[in-house]
């Protein structure tokens, strides 16, 4: 840890309690989530950040929190959702992947590209919908009351975004990765330590999930934390600039979120 991280860690109580190790172990795991909720990545990683920043702001309550990554979590989910609404009419296709993880093999490499890929041509909301139903577990009626929505309007973009990205991966092929029986090898991508003791937006999967689509899902999210893990350079620019600028970030939320968890 550097001099800077121990500054921090030690302004924020004890070490577990830190908000150094807590962006440490959450990060991964949040942009991993944010990218695959965003078609645009500087979006994401601008949402991801303020999200960080918010939280620094409001440290002595959420380290309380039994997961303060899950209030970061919903002021990124809702940052990414407003600045998706503002590029729904200037669309732009985004082509650049993150750098796969050290420890990524060819086909998992592949078959991550592939559903990033998919999940690149479908619009905004639909995207939005299907990760959070998917891949989040949220219900329908939860979807909606969050984003604004009718009820039937997120089933209807759960539906049409599922049969895009069944068509694009080939109705999902079974033999594209995973362990029926787990996630074995897709887990490794994470580096072991800190980051796999992680809260639970940063938490390594269990076992594959049932649903197809949403298993390809799980393990494009492994491989994309995967490769931000491995950058602690990144991770360390990022940390410097939540807590040299927070003190100038927002002090109210983004309207709905409150301090709930």
């Amino acid at each position: 840890m550097t001099t800077e991280r121990a500054e921090i860690e030690e302004g924020g109580g004890t070490a577990d309690g830190g908000f150094a190790g807590f962006f440490e172990r959450s990060y991964p795991g949040m942009l991993a989530r944010a990218l695959l909720l965003c078609g645009h990545r500087q979006d994401a990683e601008d949402a991801v950040q303020e999200g960080y920043a918010e939280a620094f702001r409001r440290w002595e309550r959420l380290r309380a929190y039994d997961a303060p990554d899950a209030w970061v979590y919903r002021v990124v989910r809702q940052r990414l959702w407003a600045a998706g609404r503002r590029r729904a009419r200037r669309r732009s296709a985004e082509t650049r992947l993150p750098q796969p993880p050290p420890m990524a093999s060819v086909e998992q490499t592949a078959e991550a590209r592939a559903v990033l890929s998919a999940l690149a041509g479908l619009p905004p909301r639909q995207r939005t919908v299907l990760v959070l139903h998917c891949l989040e577990g949220m219900t329908q009626a939860e979807i909606a009351e969050e984003l604004g929505l009718r009820r039937g309007s997120v089933a209807a973009g759960v539906f049409r975004a599922r049969r895009h990205l069944e068509k694009g991966l080939g109705k999902v092929d079974d033999e594209g990765g995973g362990d029926r029986d787990g996630l074995h090898g897709w887990d490794e991508l994470v580096p072991s330590g800190a980051f796999r003791d992680a809260p639970a937006a940063n938490r390594i999967a269990g076992p594959e999930p049932a649903d197809p689509l949403a298993g390809a899902l799980r393990r494009t999210e492994l491989w994309l934390r995967g490769g931000v893990a491995a950058r602690s350079d990144a991770l360390d620019a990022v940390l410097a600039a939540v807590t040299g600028t927070a003190g100038s970030t927002r002090a109210a939320g983004p309207e709905g979120t409150g301090d709930r968890t």
